[in-house]
């Protein structure tokens, strides 16, 4: 079959395409990306070989996939972060629990491979950050001016989110500390929401 032949393939039924496609990105974000070769990935579908390449060109196409499928997740966080029918609180809590939930299947696994073997979609990753801080900066900027938020500069609340991300862009980080991406924005979102210190501990700083 030509080169013509399957690309025709592959646009033909695009729905069967993205069932495989939801299929791989599971076991790629639970198992990792260096285990699987074109035939594992067969496997793993439960089609031949042959079939697999009708829908997709290569194992790197799968995967560029699977990273553009979990930043498309994320694609309502600043539009969640400019809608005024809900308070700055609800839209911050949002905001976190979006981020919790697209990471909440993500593996260290899954890091630590696409950042050794596919370092230009990692770069795509940091871009991506890079975007959530601009983000972030506009909505700390209209909480102050709300009164919502503590007037504390906003490259110094930017600055720990960044510190926090690049923590966790570090897959040696997560590994050492026993971490998941999940339980990191969990815990850091309700540090910066909550702060650390137990509230009597307050209360006796303030007598001392």
């Amino acid at each position: 079959m030509g080169r013509n032949a399957v690309s025709k393939e592959r646009n033909s039924n695009p729905k069967k395409r993205e069932l495989y496609m939801e299929k791989l990105t599971a076991s790629f974000k639970k198992n990792g990306l260096k285990k699987y070769s074109m035939d594992n990935l067969a496997t793993e579908l439960k089609i031949s070989k042959a079939t697999l390449y009708h829908y997709f060109s290569s194992k790197d196409e799968m995967v560029e996939i699977c990273l553009m499928r979990v930043i498309g997740q994320l694609g309502d966080f600043e539009s969640i972060s400019k809608d005024d029918t809900i308070s700055s609180e609800d839209r911050f809590y949002k905001m976190l629990q979006l981020f919790s939930e697209t990471f909440s299947d993500i593996s260290n696994l899954f890091l630590g491979d696409l950042q050794d073997e596919y370092p230009q979609l990692w770069q795509q990753v940091q871009l991506f950050i890079d975007y959530v801080h601009q983000v972030l900066t506009n909505f700390y900027n209209d909480g102050k001016k709300a009164g919502v938020f503590r007037d504390i500069h906003t490259s110094i609340l930017v600055m720990s989110d960044r510190m926090f991300f690049n923590a966790i862009s570090d897959v040696d980080f997560l590994r050492k500390n026993n971490i998941t991406l999940r339980t990191a924005f969990d815990e850091y979102f309700r540090m910066k929401c909550f702060g650390f210190i137990q509230p009597s501990t307050k209360d006796i700083m303030r007598l001392s």
